[in-house]
């Protein structure tokens, strides 16, 4: 039955393959709620005017004779088998260490508790999502195992299996954004969005690691897709079930929490153009806030058990963000979109504004307000973060989904632009050229992303060059390494000099005489990091200026290990370049580390 009805709205130009099935006549209904059957466009409309209007249907055959269903369809499963692929590559990058701070302390091993039984985290700084999430698959992956003490003991096997869910749940988003990009403007525009996500640089590298950041994608974009669906179609199902997902996406990353407007937005479009009444829409709306409430309770059950404490650590988390963090360098408002040129892509970003262009400047009033659903969610968290002062590109990740839709409309209208351009004999070659414009940039960074995590990281050389030199009896340090990293140390039989929490002020009590105190304490040996480093130097800090000048010039350097390619030119200090490792200078993961020994200093306990 369902077949037949989409054949029907497909033979009106107004169902989910609108974008490949011939007009032939006017009528209503269809996935999209159009009112009008695609149309040819007229021939004497220049190639701008073509450019700015929505869709139209093309001949539901391709020039090689291929059905546009059968070809939409391999192109996503080659989208699909290509963004898991480069997902996979270097999964086990680091181990068994988890260089990232947030993936060492935060999710893993909150999770392995609760595959062990203490399903009670005793924080909501993070929501519990993705840990509840991790929490089944150990119990499922590691049957009759101590999770707990197996991250102790055998890291690399528990995040492994972190990351590789991790994978699975970005790959998954893939298909996620195809249907939203289909549910807006079809088959093909579906297919490129697809693309968009899973070759840009930004979901790929944060999928390498178990974080909450890549698998948030997945229920923002299947919300985003309810949200369209609801936009057309309207109903209390529809309805609740957006709002289920944004409660679920906001259950795994408290910044998908304003995905609830566009829900709103979606009922409030509707009794605007009188395709439904306020009262049903009020409706709708109580059972879309009562469903997105269920979805982030059940992700989050003890935020109802201890709100004093959840309200505690959620506001303390929302504090932290409005303040700079130490070393950081320009404005949220103005770094933001700089990160999309790179994050996202910058074909990608001219595409998903001439797709905006395209369906606002459209004659169908469907396609203005999927726009606008489009774009209110990327909008609103570019200003509620941009009010922030501690900002990071993988804040932004949330808004790639719909970014990634819009890129789809104006790849599908751009790729009709050059067949209508080309001679008849390279016309097929069409899509082929847009793919290689728009995904060339995304395409090459990620595989030199991936290429560099399957190298040694910087941290690793050091930690087998400490180890292996039994001179080196006891170390100061900088806290920018994980636990494992020192317990592999002391291990290892090295003595390490304790320092005092919290590790973010490590850099604010640096000074100059502190190195007579290494000297009298018997500490000759320092491990200096340039991630610790530098945001002391970068933040002006005379403490630490003075302290690392006066390392330099009373120690020698016994060992160093720098990610740089040689002959380049060591990037700045950034919280973004120096752990996402995007700018081609780097050649490997990793800081700068340098092993050095103090001059004029006597190893052991005074």
């Amino acid at each position: 039955m369902r077949a037949a009805g989409d054949r029907l709205a497909a033979a009106r130009g107004t169902g989910p393959d609108h974008d490949a099935a011939p007009a032939r006549r006017r009528g209503g209904g269809g996935l999209g709620g159009r009112r009008d059957a695609e149309r040819g466009l007229p021939a004497a409309r220049g190639v701008v005017d073509v450019v700015l209007t929505t869709p139209t249907p093309q001949q539901d055959r391709a020039d090689d004779g291929t059905p546009v269903r059968d070809r939409t369809t391999t192109w996503l499963v080659v989208v699909v088998v290509l963004a898991l692929a480069v997902r996979l590559v270097a999964v086990r990058h680091g181990l068994p260490h988890a260089y990232n701070a947030d993936e060492e302390l935060h999710f893993v091993p909150q999770a392995t508790r609760a595959a062990d039984g203490d399903w009670y985290s005793g924080y909501f700084e993070n929501p519990s999502g993705l840990t509840y999430l991790l929490a089944l698959v150990f119990r499922v992956a590691l049957p009759g195992t101590d999770a707990s003490m197996l991250l102790v003991e055998d890291p690399a096997v528990v995040y492994t299996v972190a990351r590789l869910t991790v994978v699975l749940l970005g790959t998954a988003t893939v298909l996620a954004v195809a249907l939203a990009g289909r549910v807006a403007f079809g088959r093909t525009a579906g297919v490129w969005a697809a693309a968009f996500v899973g070759l840009s640089y930004l979901p790929v590298f944060y999928s390498h690691h178990a974080l909450n950041d890549a698998p948030t994608l997945l229920p923002t974009a299947l919300a985003l897709a309810a949200c369209l669906r609801l936009h057309d179609r309207g109903g209390t199902r529809l309805a609740a079930l957006a709002g289920l997902a944004v409660g679920v996406a906001a259950g795994v990353k408290y910044l998908a929490a304003p995905m609830a407007v566009v829900v709103g937005l979606a009922l409030l479009l509707r009794v605007v153009g009188g395709r439904q009444r306020l009262a049903p829409a009020l409706r709708d709306l109580a059972a879309a806030a009562v469903a997105c409430l269920a979805g982030l309770v059940a992700l989050n059950p003890f935020m109802l058990v201890e709100v004093g404490k959840f309200w505690g650590d959620f506001s303390g988390q929302s504090a932290q963000a409005a303040t700079v963090k130490l070393g950081q360098a320009g404005a949220a408002w103005a770094g933001y979109p700089v990160t999309l040129l790179w994050g996202f892509g910058v074909v990608p970003v001219v595409l998903a504004a001439a797709g905006l262009v395209v369906a606002l400047r459209g004659d169908r009033g469907p396609d203005r307000g999927r726009a606008l659903l489009l774009v209110t969610f990327p909008v609103l968290l570019y200003v509620l973060m941009s009010s922030q002062d501690r900002w990071f590109a993988r804040w932004l990740l949330p808004a790639y989904p719909a970014l990634a839709v819009l890129a789809g409309l104006g790849a599908t209208r751009l790729t009709r632009v050059l067949r209508g351009a080309l001679p008849g004999v390279v016309r097929p070659l069409a899509a082929a050229l847009v793919a290689v414009v728009a995904l060339g940039q995304p395409v090459v960074d990620v595989l030199r992303s991936d290429l560099l995590l399957t190298r040694t990281d910087t941290r690793t050389e050091a930690l087998a060059w400490l180890v292996s030199h039994p001179e080196v009896g006891r170390v100061v340090v900088e806290p920018a390494v994980p636990g494992s990293y020192r317990r592999e140390l002391r291990d290892a039989g090295l003595e390490l000099r304790p320092v005092s929490r919290p590790f973010q002020s490590y850099e604010l009590g640096l000074s100059a005489p502190l190195l007579d105190d290494y000297r009298a304490e018997g500490w000759c040996w320092l491990m200096v990091n340039a991630h610790q480093r530098d945001r002391g130097l970068a933040a002006g800090l005379p403490g630490a200026i003075s302290y690392y000048r006066r390392l330099a010039e009373e120690s020698e350097v016994a060992m160093s290990a720098s990610p740089f390619a040689a002959g380049t030119e060591p990037t700045a200090f950034s919280y973004d370049f120096s752990f996402n490792y995007y700018p081609p200078a780097h050649h490997r993961p990793g800081p700068v580390v340098e092993v050095r020994r103090l001059d004029d200093c006597t190893e052991g306990t005074p």
